[in-house]
């Protein structure tokens, strides 16, 4: 199972790259808002990224055999409420599950703004995300 987990974070660690190229070569809101590429690119590395930290979580909690939760949201209250992630983490991750909805179900409602505002400002959350996971989890377990 750790080495699931390992893959799982050099997976993300990838799609966050990908998300970095990306938001180093836009300029603006309007530079996103121009290029449907670069908006398909960056949506679907996001939705990738999220669902991989989401599998992550799903690994610890049935690995750990902790509270099954109710739905993707829960699997990172979990992992919080387990000692597992800290509040700026949960902070981030819970929206984040959220993000991931839309992006799968309800991709004619994609907020351009959130998913720019995301690669602008928030890709390094998801490393502290895997910071935790790496620290709290996967060296305490090896």
């Amino acid at each position: 199972m750790t080495k699931s987990i390992e893959r799982k974070i050099k997976k993300t660690e990838e799609r966050l790259q990908r998300l970095k190229i990306i938001a180093d070569t836009l300029s603006s809101f309007a530079d996103y808002q121009k290029s449907l590429d670069v908006k398909d690119i960056a949506e679907r590395n996001l939705q990738v990224a999220i669902e991989t930290c989401l599998d992550i979580g799903k690994i610890i909690i049935s690995k750990e055999r902790l509270n099954e939760p109710k739905d993707n949201k829960g699997v990172f209250i979990v992992l919080s409420e387990s000692g597992y992630l800290s509040e700026k983490s949960i902070s981030f991750m819970l929206p984040m599950a959220g993000t991931r909805n839309i992006l799968v179900h309800g991709y004619d409602k994609v907020d351009d703004s959130l998913i720019y505002g995301i690669l602008k400002r928030h890709l390094g959350d998801f490393t502290i995300f895997l910071d935790e996971i790496k620290n709290n989890y996967l060296i305490k377990n090896k």
